[in-house]
């Protein structure tokens, strides 16, 4: 009965801490939490102009591994797209691009909401 309790408290010990999102915000400086997902914005944003005047849309964001010390970053709005590298500090993000305009946000791992350059965005829909 013993070696029965005890795969079951083992297995239990080692995905215990890996439901709760607050404790992969960071590993390095990469963005782990953010890292394979994609976020939209809450409100509907100027995303260039028709002949009728502007167009809404929302804004998007994704983000992908790089390597251990960063992530990467692809962002459309406006009828703009941007990528880069990213490093986050706890829920804090930082471009670290060599692009002379650097961008900046923050993530609530509890909420799941990521403020971007001002703008909410919000876990996307598959």
């Amino acid at each position: 009965m013993r070696s029965w309790l005890l795969p079951s408290i083992f297995v239990t010990a080692c995905t215990g801490g890996m439901q709760d999102p607050s404790t992969v915000e960071q590993q390095e400086g990469a963005c782990i939490a953010l890292e394979g997902r994609r976020f939209e914005s809450v409100s509907d944003l100027e995303c260039g102009l028709t002949p009728n005047g502007v167009a809404l849309c929302k804004w998007r964001l994704a983000f992908a591994t790089r390597d251990d010390q960063s992530s990467s970053f692809q962002w459309t709005y406006s009828d703009v797209g941007e990528a880069g590298q990213i490093e986050c500090n706890g829920g804090s993000i930082a471009s670290i691009t060599a692009s002379p305009r650097q961008v900046s946000g923050t993530f609530d791992a509890v909420t799941q909401k990521l403020v971007w350059e001002g703008q909410t965005y919000v876990p996307a829909a598959n």
